[in-house]
């Protein structure tokens, strides 16, 4: 008699959402993952309706105390979540059907792929930006359970153990990262959050402040990196206003590091050498192929 064999069961999904003071965005990000068995909202001690919003929609809510890095946070989600695969988006990020069933289609036929990384297209005042958000714009946020593990500062991407893989571009299927009604000022002030942290967390890591050249050198070469090299002129006016806002958000971090190391004056001496067009062009040259000597030698 021939021994009958029961389907294997389709590998589960565990979405993780990081919260704090998200209640404009929350329920819409959470609706579009009620596909995930798992839904768990980490949110740190929000003052808004985030956490009213979420119940319901969440099959999980840890509510803990804020922490500087919010990758750490995001561990937190990690450790209680039960799914086969992981999912991490952020309040500001959509997941559109497609993308939905493309993920079932991916992790269905992983084999021993550990993660995979999926495209983002960036919206923002209303019409994608495409060229300043850098698309594709791959994130690695898709990964088996166990495998993964966020570092301690701000921006540090999950550290995935095993071989990864990169969703291929298809109309629709990508994370959508919608910023379609912030206002100039939200983001400012959103990023004025994110350039604090950052400094708190440089000053904890005992990185110190790295001088007039880095505060004028940094937010150049920022912009010069989202408007030129990734061509964000192409997105018109936004393309220009949000090349100096992520400018403005790097000059905010060096001034906040000098901020945070006590308004050190031992640098007046070396701002005052800037003090013509001839000398500030020299320094910044110099800074340039400094940066470009130590990049050249980094292994």
């Amino acid at each position: 008699m021939r021994e009958t064999r029961e389907p294997m069961s389709a590998p589960t999904f565990t979405a993780i959402v990081l919260t704090q003071n998200d209640a404009s965005q929350v329920a819409e990000c959470l609706a579009g993952l009620q596909w995930c068995e798992e839904r768990i909202v980490v949110d740190l001690q929000s003052e808004d309706r985030t956490r009213e919003l979420a119940e319901g929609l969440a099959t999980k809510i840890l509510v803990h105390e804020r922490i500087p890095s919010f990758p750490m946070a995001r561990n937190l989600g990690l450790d209680a979540a039960t799914g086969d695969w992981i999912l991490v988006v952020d309040t500001d990020e959509l997941i559109p059907p497609k993308l939905r069933d493309r993920l079932h289609a991916a992790v269905a036929g992983a084999g021993d792929v550990a993660g995979i990384w999926l495209p983002r297209m960036n919206h923002c005042f209303g019409r994608p930006v495409p060229h300043v958000g850098g698309f594709p714009d791959y994130q690695l946020r898709c990964f088996r359970r166990g495998t993964g593990r966020y570092g301690h500062r701000l921006h540090d991407p999950v550290r995935v153990e095993g071989r990864t893989i990169f969703l291929p571009i298809e109309e629709g299927a990508w994370i959508l990262h919608s910023r379609t009604d912030a206002t100039i000022g939200n983001l400012a002030r959103k990023w004025d959050g994110y350039a604090q942290t950052e400094a708190q967390v440089r000053l904890r890591d005992e990185v110190p402040f790295g001088g007039p050249l880095a505060l004028l050198w940094t937010p150049l070469s920022t912009f010069r990196h989202r408007f030129f090299t990734l061509k964000g002129y192409r997105d018109g006016l936004a393309g220009l206003v949000l090349s100096v806002l992520f400018a403005f958000y790097r000059f905010e971090v060096e001034a906040k590091a000098w901020e945070a190391s006590g308004y050190g004056a031992e640098w007046d001496r070396e701002v005052a050498r800037l003090g013509s067009v001839p000398r500030l062009a020299w320094a910044l040259g110099r800074e340039a192929a400094r940066r470009l000597w130590k990049s050249a030698r980094r292994p």
